[in-house]
């Protein structure tokens, strides 16, 4: 059994998504102690280490390490956030991860794999120029990379298309997988090609990544809770009034849909400061919008249910968070508050799983390698291995 070791790991979500094709974590790590405590819950306490990662050494990782992940803060990535990069406070994390991975390269096997995670926004912030040092970083420590955008809502219902960074040992790579040389398509849209040919250094591969499926199963009605019509978290009926006398038109055009039965009667809100005031934003399709942390009223997400016959509103449940990132089976058992934080924060469990089980199955042996007469298009630059 091949072992992970998952850093910022958050409530444990990318442990959720892989443990069942057969990988083993052997080492946890996040700073924060909430996160870290829902992941227990789960896992248990042994290999998770709560710490800042400036702090970790490489003696404190295990011997033979397999797989390494990464899902590092946003913020600074963000359009919601500062925009600062990688110079940013929190998502300049992801440095000392890199040097940490680079210490272990040098005193041990490298991993087979690097899976790192964030907002599209990673492509293109700075200019590109931040995700082409991290390439650049990986290419040194004797890596290929690959790039690929996958979206929540071809598995779940919700929008949190997500950029990965998917890298693995050249010498494995070079003779098994094509240079990066391919059309557009859903999981390498323009933007991860335009970026491709603006770095034609870096030693991009194309790992054997399938056809994704077209769109979630499921719909927003169906991983919502059943709250009783008495229930404290829905909203006093003078409140939804105010917020619905504050739409705009088309936001009110579409609640009067869910009340004439569209979209199974219900939507999900953000709620926004606009014009000194506070206005709702209802979604127009049958799936939520991308979750984040309860960080500020316009980080809440909210749901809009008329299945009744009239508006109700309430913020949508720790469960439901849960459900939307694909963790049905997650126990919770802290307040819809923490859990929000949890998930918000976190990965989608069937997007993360799918893309592992393609991009890394070599690892564990569960997908055999393609034919290297017909993979290769062309042998890599010799110069690309040092960036």
């Amino acid at each position: 059994m091949a072992a992970f070791a998952e850093f910022f790991a958050g409530i444990g979500l990318v442990r959720e998504a892989i443990e069942p094709l057969g990988w083993r974590c052997v080492f946890a790590n996040d700073i924060a102690p909430g996160k870290a405590e829902m992941y227990r819950t789960r896992f248990g306490f042994r290999h998770f280490v709560v710490d800042d990662v400036n702090n970790l050494t490489v003696d404190q990782l295990p011997a033979d390490i397999d797989l390494v992940t990464a899902s590092f803060p946003c913020i600074d990535l963000s359009l919601a956030g500062n925009r600062a990069g990688l110079a940013g406070e929190h998502s300049g994390t992801v440095w000392p991860f890199l040097k940490l991975l680079a210490a272990r390269c040098r005193c041990a096997a490298a991993p087979a794999a690097v899976l790192l995670e964030n907002v599209t926004g990673f492509l293109s912030s700075r200019g590109g120029k931040d995700l082409a040092e991290v390439c650049r970083f990986l290419a040194k420590l004797g890596y290929a990379i690959d790039l690929a955008v996958v979206d929540a809502r071809w598995f779940t219902p919700q929008s949190r298309p997500r950029l990965f960074a998917m890298a693995v040992r050249r010498e494995d790579a070079a003779s098994r997988w094509p240079l990066s040389a391919g059309a557009p398509s859903r999981v390498r849209p323009r933007r991860v090609r335009d970026f491709q040919q603006a770095n034609p250094g870096l030693p991009f591969v194309e790992l054997p990544l399938p056809e994704p499926p077209s769109r979630a199963p499921n719909r927003l009605s169906s991983i919502l809770e059943d709250l009783s019509a008495d229930d404290e978290r829905w909203w006093p009926d003078e409140q939804t009034k105010v917020l619905l006398h504050n739409m705009a038109p088309r936001h009110r055009q579409r609640v009067a849909g869910l009340l004439d039965g569209q979209r199974d009667g219900v939507a999900t809100l953000y709620r926004r400061r606009r014009h000194d005031r506070t206005v709702g934003e209802v979604r127009d399709d049958e799936i939520a919008g991308c979750l984040r942390t309860p960080q500020g009223g316009s980080s809440v997400q909210f749901l809009v249910d008329c299945r009744g016959g009239k508006p109700r509103i309430r913020p949508l449940t720790g469960r439901e968070y849960a459900r939307l990132q694909g963790a049905e089976q997650f126990p919770i058992h802290v307040g819809d508050r923490q859990a929000r934080m949890g998930f918000g924060d976190a990965v989608c469990v069937p997007a993360v799983r799918w893309l592992t089980e393609h991009a890394f199955g070599h690892v564990l042996g569960t997908i055999a390698w393609q034919d290297p007469q017909m993979a290769l298009f062309e042998q890599a630059p010799a110069h690309a291995a040092g960036g």
